[in-house]
């Protein structure tokens, strides 16, 4: 009688436990494929990461969808460093160095920034005083008001800059540092955009509340303080996060409308606060472009990462996501994340001044 074709063979069987549970020799030569394969997908991947044009003007929606591709693969272009130092140090390991020439050039691309910021910078002379600035993302529902008051007494800024600024922060703050801070801006709001500017000395301009940034009304502070003798524009800035195209098409107007207005100074600046984007980015290299630095890249050490410091995503390295900008002369002698307590960012507290 002749065999069911459709009932498995005994050799059909045999080869089954072999499929679903393979051997070490077969897992290896799996797992190195798919070495080979990360590989060859990175090299494109990061060269159309720092090729695309950043357009922050454009808003088409297929345009948008790109750029934020591209953008969070520099945003995270430190992790994929990790995954690609795994894969160099097994294949060295295992004496495959094609696949370790292959990988380091990635490295220097993912990590080597890093590695850099882990040597000492040189330091930075300044002629005449420094000033402390220190800039905070309150978390509008942190409640935890005092460890955040105490790190900022411990610390003494001259010029406070404070981001998710509530009615409850304003209470606290007011009663604990309106003695210290004479000199205060502000606007409360019960949402993530609440700002504020406390300040030491007095401000040599009427400040704005809000900086015309964008097509949604978020407050964006500035003021001028004088350093020195010198009048400096002191920026307080929150964009909105990339989440969702509405959001990353509102944070790419906001910060177009921002580099026009720091073109447009004719003073020194230090901007500081939360501006959602990391020091890989291509926003920083528009910065760059005109001349801002950020202060801990002068004075700071290490990676500076200031987001999460909790929640689920505390686990995973974190990003710098807060920063201080400095532009016109003026140089950062010391530049370090604070503890911030309560929130979900670290504070940074540089001190500058100008350069010699």
């Amino acid at each position: 009688m002749p065999e069911d074709p459709s009932q498995p063979t005994p050799e059909d069987t045999r080869r089954l436990p072999r499929a679903l549970s393979p051997s070490w020799a077969q897992r290896k030569r799996m797992l190195r494929l798919e070495a080979w394969c990360v590989l060859a997908a990175c090299y494109p991947m990061l060269a159309f990461a720092y090729l695309w044009p950043p357009d922050f003007r454009n808003g088409s929606s297929g345009y948008v969808a790109v750029a934020w591709t591209a953008f969070m693969l520099r945003t995270f272009s430190f992790h994929l460093g990790l995954l690609l130092f795994l894969i160099g140090a097994v294949a060295g390991a295992y004496r495959v160095w094609r696949m370790v020439l292959v990988t380091v050039p990635l490295l220097l691309i993912t990590l080597g920034p890093t590695v850099r910021r882990h040597f000492p910078p040189a330091p930075c002379s300044v002629a005449g005083e420094t000033v402390t600035v220190m800039s905070v993302n309150l978390l509008m529902i942190n409640e935890l008001t005092s460890p955040i008051i105490e790190e900022i007494r411990n610390t003494s800024p001259d010029v406070l800059l404070l981001q998710e600024y509530t009615w409850n922060w304003h209470k606290a703050l007011q009663q604990a540092l309106s003695a210290d801070y004479p000199f205060v801006e502000y606007v409360m709001q019960e949402d993530s955009f609440g700002a504020a500017i406390y300040s030491r000395r007095p401000f040599e301009e009427r400040p704005e509340a809000y900086l015309p940034l964008g097509a949604v009304s978020t407050p964006q502070l500035r003021t001028v303080i004088s350093v020195s003798g010198e009048r400096v524009a002191f920026y307080n800035i929150h964009l909105l996060p990339p989440w969702g195209l509405e959001y990353t098409i509102e944070q790419r107007t906001q910060f177009a409308d921002l580099l026009e207005l720091l073109a447009e100074e004719s003073i020194p600046v230090v901007m500081g606060g939360d501006f959602n984007f990391t020091e890989n980015s291509p926003y920083a290299s528009a910065l760059a472009d005109l001349n801002a630095v950020d202060a801990f890249d002068l004075g700071g050490w290490g990676r500076g990462t200031t987001w999460p410091v909790n929640g689920a995503f505390r686990w995973i390295p974190s990003l710098r996501l807060d920063h201080i900008y400095l532009r016109g002369g003026l140089t950062c002698v010391r530049c370090r994340t604070g503890v911030g307590r309560g929130s979900d960012h670290r504070p940074v507290i540089a001190e500058i001044g100008f350069g010699k």
